[in-house]
């Protein structure tokens, strides 16, 4: 029997004289607000996506304006000083986002509480990844490029604002407060762009003055993430950082695997291509970032769904969202590839016309890499955040043997070869394992 069927029942002195239409008056309620529900859903999921291309759109033109600022050799070198931020930025959450997430979907904890403790999970993991940034310019960076080290300095500091940004937003997320998660992150992604324009227009942006704007955007979406929380530092926070930090370690390992996937093309760029190139390349990254939004915008909700004991996805749904994302990306890649020479040449300048080779072999990247993202966020709101591990692992051995074999006859191609290569083992077997999941839930119920 039903909700709606039971409060009916619950508010009649004798059950036994309900009438049929009363049953089939409550029954009509509550199909309706199923139905006003899952309205509800795709709305959030149509504002998510608006939202999140806005987002992009911001990156992309923060990645324009660096890269006309500064031009290719600067840009280069810029990707180098932000480059290990860049790295450890989601490592180094160890899964505080994911189980603050959590925690909000669960509903049992009380949201301003929450805030406050995602607020210091947030600096805490902040602080500890600043001292992992720091040392890695110390100790990795290229002899070449080790006159960058004091900005990559600099630079580290960034992660403090942005680790609270992230793991705040996750309480609104987790809340399915949308439209305030949608805010931040979009108040967040503009502060950089927007300070690196007014600089432009007063003074000439140097490649350390980008490094300052950088680090200070970052700082304003922390504080715009305070807003409304009152006695941010003094007031109760609930659960303990420490307990947050044992129960995130699964979370952490997990983000370890598959972040490192994903960024260590930049990695081998920096340490085994030259700037310029290495210029060209970072440039083209952004360009690709609107080929992930719509799948990673669906891994939000899908992770949330994961997170909801009270039901599971089917074999039917999986197959219509993999293979309706399989679908969108490929007709969006294919659109992409036919217009992205002239529009780089148009948007980014001639001198970047080298780069257009990147863009190419990148566009499949950036697209596989969204359905990826979807996929991964139902396996961890499943509870299962080491499941993905091992595919990752065998992914970056692919990865290191094509660039191997072919870094000295393709070049810096070379390693977009591999990370495409990357993407597509990651696919095969992480839908797989998403598979596996559905069986095993169907089996358990049945």
């Amino acid at each position: 029997m039903n909700d709606s069927v039971s409060a009916a029942v619950s508010d009649r002195p004798h059950p036994v004289d309900i009438v049929p239409d009363d049953i089939s008056t409550s029954t009509t309620v509550g199909r309706l607000r199923s139905r006003a529900d899952k309205l509800g859903k795709f709305g959030s999921f149509v504002q998510t996506v608006g939202f999140a291309f806005a987002i992009v759109a911001l990156q992309m033109t923060q990645g324009i304006l660096l890269a006309r600022l500064l031009g290719p050799e600067g840009r280069g070198q810029y990707a180098t000083t932000v480059l290990y931020v860049q790295m450890l930025l989601y490592v180094g959450l160890f899964g505080g986002l994911e189980v603050i997430c959590r925690y909000a979907a669960e509903g049992k904890t009380e949201l301003h509480h929450l805030r406050r403790a995602a607020m210091w999970l947030g600096i805490t993991t902040g602080a500890i990844t600043t001292v992992l940034v720091i040392a890695c310019n110390a100790f990795a960076l290229p002899d070449e490029k080790r006159f960058l080290m004091p900005l990559g300095w600099l630079c580290a500091i960034s992660v403090i604002g942005q680790h609270v940004m992230l793991i705040m937003t996750a309480v609104d997320r987790g809340a399915g407060k949308f439209v305030a998660y949608n805010v931040l992150r979009f108040v967040s992604a503009a502060a950089f762009p927007t300070l690196l324009l007014i600089a432009a227009i007063v003074t000439e942006v140097t490649l350390e003055l980008a490094c300052v704007l950088f680090v200070a955007s970052t700082l304003i979406g922390m504080a715009a993430c305070l807003v409304g929380l009152k006695q941010p530092l003094s007031g109760p926070s609930e659960p303990p950082v420490k307990q947050l930090l044992s129960e995130s370690r699964p979370y952490g390992i997990s983000m370890l695997a598959s972040d490192f996937f994903e960024r260590i093309d930049l990695l081998l760029v920096m340490w085994l291509i030259p700037l310029v190139t290495q210029g060209f390349y970072a440039a083209m990254v952004p360009v690709v970032y609107p080929l992930t939004v719509i799948p990673n915008t669906l891994g939000i909700f899908l992770f949330n769904a994961g997170a909801d004991e009270s039901r599971s996805l089917t074999t039917r749904d999986v197959h219509r969202i993999l293979g309706g994302s399989i679908a969108i990306q490929t007709v969006s890649t294919i659109a992409f590839m036919m217009v992205i020479g002239p529009l780089v040449n148009l948007v980014y300048g001639a001198e970047f016309d080298p780069a257009v080779k990147f863009a190419l072999w990148l566009a499949p990247v950036s697209a596989i890499k969204g359905i990826l993202q979807g996929l991964d966020s139902y396996v961890k709101g499943r509870g299962r955040p080491l499941a993905s591990i091992r595919c990752r692992i065998v992914a970056v051995i692919a990865m290191i043997i094509v660039v191997a074999a072919l870094l000295e006859s393709q070049g810096a191609v070379a390693i977009a070869i591999a990370a495409l290569v990357g993407q597509v083992i990651c696919l095969v077997w992480l839908s797989a394992i998403v598979y596996t999941d559905v069986s095993q839930s169907k089996n358990s119920s049945g």
